[in-house]
């Protein structure tokens, strides 16, 4: 994995958050077709991190 300089990212759980807060997944995917709203998004390329308690 490699940091995504132009890929922000505020997951702090997610495996492919980085301590510069950046992603470092090859590519995302932010789901929800009906989105008015940046609140009404997700991103579909989060995975838990190994240290975290998620799911």
């Amino acid at each position: 994995m490699k940091d995504n300089k132009t890929i922000s990212c505020d997951a702090k759980n997610c495996m492919y958050h980085d301590s510069s807060n950046h992603c470092t997944a090859e590519q995302i995917k932010v789901g929800c077709c009906n989105a008015t709203i940046s609140s009404d998004t997700k991103c579909e390329t989060f995975k838990c991190s190994d240290n975290c308690n998620c799911m």
